[in-house]
């Protein structure tokens, strides 16, 4: 994809997600959606650093080909 286009969808999402935030008026609900946000944005970062590691450790001894329990 284009670094333009990404980087436009990108900002089009940050806008409305701050739009839609400030539309609520709740601060225990606001407080939710922050602590929300910020568990996924760790999970995705901790599903990033594990693939890393998982594309980078090639000295595991296992063929390429080899997947544990799979069977053909």
């Amino acid at each position: 994809m284009d670094g333009k286009f990404v980087s436009d969808v990108r900002q089009r999402e940050e806008l409305e997600l701050i739009k839609a935030f400030l539309g609520i008026t709740d601060p225990g609900r606001r407080q939710r959606i922050l602590e929300l946000a910020e568990q996924l944005a760790n999970e995705a970062a901790s599903d990033a650093a594990e693939l890393a590691f998982i594309s980078t450790d090639a000295s595991v001894g296992e063929a390429p080909g080899d997947v544990r329990g799979r069977t053909e």
